[in-house]
């Protein structure tokens, strides 16, 4: 399933930039050392829609889901509800915005008040977003907010304390905390990584749901693209605080472009794959401190060329809304000598046009 055409963003991100301060270094240095998390995003989620954002720990996924959750002051870029342009970063505004789009944490026991009952946190949440505050209104929105996650019947979880529940029914609270706000968008960190394999395709599944029905758009932040391709309908791959690759799931999963892509693909469990049909990982991530010149994977790439350690590639358009940044998609005679030497799982399209970011 892909985005059509006719749908419009309800969130966007525009070259987004975050930069934040490096501690640590000789107090004698002068200059000021920045870690470069996020560098020039662009990223759009659509209603009623699930685009998840891959990469491997480090890469810049978090830092950008808690810049459109604006938990951090953008560096640069501008973040767009609606199509305007969000300026507001306190104030009424703000509060408005931040309960349009909620933020769902990878661990949900650091996110509740341990003294707090599931009743008690749940009807904070009702109060704050609903203009009826009785009592029974409370009461009767927070057993419909169970509900709709599967914690049922409400009154054997609304007394219990968040260490009395698993990490699953958990993090159900915390879709039913974040579905008290009827957002627009859920933002989701890394939503499964800390729950039991048993488990989390149920939340995967609630959370898939709650996006159709409810019309959602949903970010999926994850480091496993096997999980992107059966839940999401656009994957965007994140390396060293840049997109490298962007597209419908079914085709950057099948269709890999880009070899870092191709370097998660390989690194999925897969019994069916040969030991030999795996893309050697040659490198480190880069310190995003001092992040390399050119493209950032070229020092981890078996692919690389002169251009690729002094220039940073353009975004390559290979057709069906899938992009991607990597020299060997350049129309030129290095890069077609350099296609014709190498060897990529799965063999990436022809190149078609090319749009400088």
């Amino acid at each position: 399933m892909t985005v059509p055409d006719s749908v419009e963003p309800v969130l966007e991100g525009v070259d987004l930039t975050k930069h934040f301060a490096a501690r640590g270094g000789s107090p004698f240095r002068r200059h000021k050392r920045v870690v470069h998390a996020v560098d020039g995003v662009s990223l759009k989620l659509y209603p009623g829609y699930i685009t998840a954002l891959v990469g491997e720990s480090g890469s810049g996924k978090s830092t950008l889901a808690r810049l459109l959750a604006q938990l951090y002051p953008v560096t640069g870029g501008e973040i767009r509800y609606r199509g305007q342009a969000v300026k507001a970063t306190r104030g009424k505004a703000f509060r408005a915005y931040a309960s349009k789009v909620q933020l769902i944490l990878q661990d949900p026991f650091g996110s509740f008040n341990p003294v707090a009952s599931i009743l008690r946190t749940l009807q904070r949440a009702v109060r704050i977003h609903h203009a009826d505050r009785s009592r029974a209104h409370q009461r009767a929105t927070v057993d419909d907010l169970l509900r709709q996650v599967s914690l049922v019947p409400p009154e054997q979880f609304t007394e219990k304390f968040p260490h009395e529940l698993s990490g699953g029914q958990l993090q159900r609270v915390s879709i039913a905390r974040a579905l008290a706000a009827s957002p627009d968008v859920f933002l989701a960190d890394e939503p499964v990584s800390s729950l039991d394999v048993s488990i989390r395709l149920g939340i995967l599944n609630l959370l898939k749901k709650l996006t159709e029905e409810r019309d959602v758009a949903l970010l999926y932040v994850t480091h496993d693209i096997a999980s992107a391709r059966y839940f999401a309908a656009e994957t965007a791959v994140m390396y060293a605080g840049e997109l490298i690759e962007q597209g419908p799931s079914e085709e950057v999963t099948q269709h890999a472009a880009h070899p870092y892509t191709q370097l998660l693909i390989a690194s999925a469990p897969d019994p069916s794959r040969g030991e030999s049909a795996r893309v050697k990982d040659i490198g480190q991530p880069p310190s995003l401190i001092n992040p390399p010149a050119g493209c950032r994977f070229h020092p981890r790439c078996p692919y690389a060329m002169q251009r690729c350690q002094t220039e940073a590639p353009p975004r390559f358009d290979l057709g069906d809304s899938h992009t991607t940044r990597c020299w060997l998609y350049a129309d030129d005679e290095e890069a077609e000598t350099r296609r014709s030497q190498t060897s990529f799982t799965p063999q990436p399209p022809e190149p078609q046009t090319k749009e400088q970011s």
